[in-house]
C-alpha cells in the first residue's frame, strides 16, 4: 500500500513538473516550427475525415437524390414477378387517412415503345427512330408536392391535371439531350431529332399480343441524376389508365413522404399489416437502394480509410522527427535537469504533453474547418458528378473516433524519442558525448 502511494506521488510530481516544462518549451519554441507542425496535424485530420467523407458522399448524394426525387420516405413497388401492386387502390386510401402521411404519389406504369418519326418511314438499311422504356402515369399535383417534379424540366412545360395528348420524355432517351449520346454502348438506342412540340407515337403492348397506340405531343424534357426520371416517360395518369390493356386500377409505384422520417420503418409495418396477404414490396427509401450500391459505399469507405492511414503515418513520423531533433539539440539541457534531480518521467511527460498539444490544436482547427466551413460549403455547392451530387459525409461520432486515433498516434510519436534521449547516461549528456 505504501509502495502504491509512493508511485502515485511520483507520477503526480512527474506530470506537474512535466506540464511546467512543456509549457515553457512551447512558449519559447520557434513560432514557425509550431505553426508548421500544427498545419501538418490539421491536414492529417482533414485527410482522415474529408477524403473518406467525399468518397462516401458520392454515393450518399445519389441515395439522397433517389429519396428526394423519387422514393420519398417509404416506397411501394410490385413484388418480384408481378406487374403491379396488389390491393393498391385500398393501400392508397389507407395512406390518405394515415396521420403520418404528409404527401404521396401513386403512379401507373407500363412498358412502352415510342416512335419519334411519324412523317416518313426510315430507309431499309436504317433502324426505326424509336426507343423502348417505362412510361409512368402521374398525378401532376401529387408528384409536385412529393418531389417538386417541375424542377427536373430542362425544356418545355410540366404536365397539368386533366389535360391529354401530352408526354414528358427523359433526357437520356433522346440523343440530343442524353448524357450518354457520345458513349459507344452496344445495344443503346436513342430517339433522334425529337424536341419539345414534336409529335410522337406511344405504343403499349398487352400480354395477348394486342397493342394500343396513341399520338401525343412532347410537352417537355426532364433530366435528373436519378434514372427513374431521366430514362422514363411521363403522362397524366387518367390518360394512361385508359390506354392500359389490363389492371387499370392497380398502381406500379406508390411513394410516401412522412411528417417524421424516423417513422419510416413503423410505416412499413403499418402498410404490411394492412395489406395482409396481398403481394407488394413495401420498403423504406434506404431499403429500396440496391445492395450492390451499398457494397460500393462500403468499398469507398475502406478505400478512404486506407488513403487516410497513409497521411496518419506521415504525420506520426513528422512529429517523431520534430520531437527527436528537439530532444537531441537539448540533450545537454536534459542531462543538467536530470543532474539537479528532475526525474526522467517528468522530462518524458513534458515531451508527451508537447505532442498532445500539437494533436489537440490540429484536431480542433480541423473540426472547425470540417463542420463550419467544408460541410456547409459542399451541402450548398455539391460536387457535380454524372451520377450524383457529391457531398461531404462527416458525423460527430466518426470525427471523434478519428480525433482519438490521431491523438494516440501523436502521443506515441512524442513518447518514443523522449524515451530514447532520456535513458542516456546523465554525464554523457552533459558533456555532449
Amino acid at each position: 500500500m505504501k509502495r502504491l502511494w509512493e508511485l502515485k506521488k511520483e507520477w503526480y510530481n512527474a506530470i506537474r513538473v512535466g506540464w511546467f516544462l512543456a509549457f515553457r518549451q512551447i512558449r519559447r519554441s520557434s513560432k514557425g516550427t509550431t505553426i508548421l507542425i500544427i498545419s501538418i496535424m490539421v491536414l492529417t485530420f482533414l485527410n482522415l475525415v474529408v477524403v473518406s467523407g467525399l468518397l462516401v458522399g458520392l454515393l450518399t448524394g445519389s441515395f439522397q437524390a433517389f429519396k428526394d426525387s423519387w422514393a420519398g420516405d417509404v416506397i411501394i413497388t410490385p413484388e418480384s414477378g408481378r406487374d403491379y401492386i396488389e390491393n393498391s387502390p385500398q393501400l392508397v386510401s389507407f395512406i390518405q387517412n394515415h396521420p403520418q402521411a404528409q404527401y404521396y404519389s401513386a403512379r401507373l406504369g407500363s412498358a412502352a415503345q415510342v416512335l419519334g418519326t411519324l412523317d416518313d418511314n426510315p430507309p431499309k438499311e436504317e433502324n426505326p427512330n424509336q426507343v423502348g422504356s417505362q412510361i409512368m402515369g402521374i398525378n401532376p399535383q401529387q408528384e409536385e408536392q412529393l418531389t417538386r417534379f417541375s424542377r427536373f424540366l430542362i425544356d418545355g412545360e410540366n404536365l397539368q391535371t386533366g389535360e391529354e395528348g401530352y408526354i414528358l420524355i427523359g433526357a437520356n432517351l433522346i440523343k440530343e439531350y442524353s448524357s450518354f449520346a457520345d458513349a459507344n454502348i452496344p445495344g443503346l438506342t436513342l430517339l433522334r431529332g425529337v424536341s419539345v412540340g414534336d409529335k410522337v407515337r406511344v405504343t403499349l403492348s398487352g400480354k395477348d399480343g394486342q397493342s394500343v397506340s396513341k399520338d401525343v405531343v412532347v410537352k417537355g424534357i426532364v433530366k435528373s441524376k436519378v434514372d427513374e426520371i431521366s430514362t422514363r416517360m411521363f403522362m397524366v395518369d387518367s390518360e394512361l389508365r385508359r390506354m392500359l390493356p389490363a389492371n387499370r386500377e392497380q398502381y406500379q409505384s406508390i411513394a410516401i413522404r412522412l411528417y417524421d422520417p424516423n417513422y419510416a420503418e413503423t410505416m412499413v409495418a403499418d402498410l404490411a399489416k394492412f395489406n395482409g396477404e396481398h403481394d407488394a414490396l413495401i420498403q423504406t427509401a434506404e431499403q429500396a437502394i440496391p445492395s450492390f450500391l451499398r457494397d460500393i459505399e462500403t468499398t469507398f469507405n475502406i478505400l478512404g480509410n486506407a488513403l487516410s492511414s497513409i497521411a496518419l503515418v506521415v504525420a506520426s513520423i513528422t512529429v517523431f522527427i520534430v520531437i527527436f531533433i528537439n530532444a537531441v539539440t537539448r540533450r545537454k539541457f536534459i542531462g543538467i535537469m536530470k543532474g539537479i534531480g528532475i526525474s526522467p518521467k517528468a522530462i518524458q511527460v513534458s515531451y508527451i504533453i508537447q505532442a498532445f498539444f500539437y494533436g489537440v490544436a490540429g484536431s480542433a482547427i480541423g473540426l472547425f474547418l470540417t463542420f463550419v466551413v467544408l460541410r456547409p460549403y459542399f451541402d450548398a455547392h455539391p460536387i457535380d458528378f454524372p451520377f450524383s451530387d457529391g457531398i461531404l459525409v462527416a458525423t460527430a461520432t466518426g470525427s471523434a473516433v478519428r480525433v482519438g486515433i490521431l491523438l494516440v498516434v501523436t502521443l506515441i510519436a512524442g513518447y518514443l524519442p523522449a524515451k530514447l534521449i532520456v535513458r542516456r547516461n546523465t554525464l554523457d549528456s552533459i558533456l555532449g558525448r
